[in-house]
């Protein structure tokens, strides 16, 4: 197969793994009442919990693991990774209690992180000038698996009338699909531009610019707004406007096709105006979307336009943060700064089901909304103290062009 040829498949396939993180993690938020009685919990807070456990497994591990695809095997990371978090998936399935099915969803999201970051280093480093286009249209393929999931989990609910058939059928398809990512990747094209960093100097947190610490604490307010989102908001539609499952997932189903249609502008206009100022722009409308979400959104289309503008905006942050954090690294470190930020976004993303979950049962859903002017307030101000790196770049070859006075 020729290099070009093998190029495009690879980018298929681990695209097609992306796609899919998204129903294979979200199917349980949509099942989430189901599921609470099928293992016998009553308590939404571990309700919410369930829901967004697997992230606890991923944020913790992801750092590291981003790094270990920076030493080795892009490759291996990639199918390995895909492989493990479609055996848990299935796993998933057979879980009674509360206790094994946190165990088995924590444990699923290590093979995500081990996935996660390989896939954003390998596109990093293939499509350097066009990073902040190719993050941005990978985010918008996470969102076309959050479009698919409410329907295609919906529909194989009904087909199989019990929880656990969406989750077999999507841990089948995982583990076919890490095997064809092994397959294409023999000819070493996951390896484009990698750096070999085995006997580099260890890295450390000091080495870090200032910069990268404020992404990091944006993208731990993120996780909480973002996942905190996707994990109750179909579970609030049903029990305060007392939608019908097709309907809550009709909302959340168009809401992530219209945050795919604008993945590819925002992401294209990031290369252009820079991540800080985009970033302030999404926000911004993150801020002013939040309380409508949980407080106006009392029929269809309120909601779903509430929840659309909201997602398109919130959900730049996760391809841009790390757009802007390899921005920030060099060549042998895309997978550590692209783990890291993820990892630590997914960190708290894996307690907002928790969080929001709490604050709606103790304080009602309306005190969600105010969580969320919080988080994204926090971002607003992290992201403005940045420097972006390539506006310090253009700005010292500009004033290098300068005539020298006289």
């Amino acid at each position: 197969m020729p290099r070009r040829t093998r190029l495009v498949v690879a980018v298929v396939l681990v695209a097609m793994g992306f796609t899919f993180l998204a129903p294979t993690r979200l199917d349980i938020a949509i099942l989430l009442r189901n599921i609470m009685q099928g293992i016998g919990v009553t308590s939404l807070a571990a309700g919410g919990l369930i829901s967004t456990a697997t992230l606890i497994g991923d944020g913790i591990t992801e750092p590291f693991l981003g790094r270990l695809s920076d030493r080795w095997s892009r490759r291996l990371s990639l199918s390995l990774g895909i492989a493990l978090f479609s055996f848990f998936t299935l796993l998933t399935a057979l879980a009674a209690n509360f206790t094994s099915m946190l165990i088995v969803r924590v444990l699923l999201g290590i093979g995500q992180a081990m996935f996660i970051p390989a896939y954003f280093a390998f596109l990093g480093g293939a499509f350097g000038r066009h990073r902040g286009l190719v993050l941005g249209s990978l985010a918008g393929l996470f969102t076309v698996g959050a479009a698919i999931n409410p329907l295609l989990t919906k529909a194989l609910f009904d087909a199989g009338h019990t929880w656990q058939t969406p989750f077999w059928y999507y841990g089948v398809f995982g583990l076919l699909l890490a095997g064809a990512v092994g397959l294409v990747g023999r000819g070493g094209v996951y390896e484009l531009n990698r750096v070999p960093s085995r006997n580099l100097p260890a890295l450390s947190l000091g080495g870090l610019p200032p910069s990268m610490f404020l992404l990091l604490i944006t993208m731990v307010f993120w996780g909480l707004s973002q996942y905190g989102y996707l994990g109750i908001y179909v579970t609030y539609l049903r029990t305060i406007h007392h939608f019908s499952l097709g309907a809550a997932a009709g909302v959340a189903s168009i809401a992530s096709w219209t945050s795919f249609g604008f993945s590819f502008l925002g992401g294209w206009l990031s290369d252009r105006i820079g991540r800080r100022t985009s970033l302030l722009i999404y926000g911004l409308i993150s801020l002013g979307m939040s309380i409508p979400l949980f407080q106006w959104a009392n029929s269809f289309w309120s909601a779903t336009v509430f929840a659309a503008i909201f997602q398109a905006a919130n959900g730049m942050f996760y391809p841009l943060g790390v757009a802007y954090a390899q921005d920030m690294a060099e060549a042998h470190r895309l997978g550590w700064h692209s783990g890291m930020v993820s990892g630590t976004g997914h960190i708290m993303a894996g307690l907002s089901g928790l969080i929001v979950g709490a604050f709606a049962g103790a304080l009602g859903f309306a005190s969600i909304g105010w969580v969320f002017v919080v988080a994204s307030a926090i971002m607003v101000v992290a992201i403005y103290f940045t420097r972006d790196p390539r506006s310090v770049v253009v700005t010292a070859q500009a004033q290098s062009s300068e005539p020298a006075a006289t």
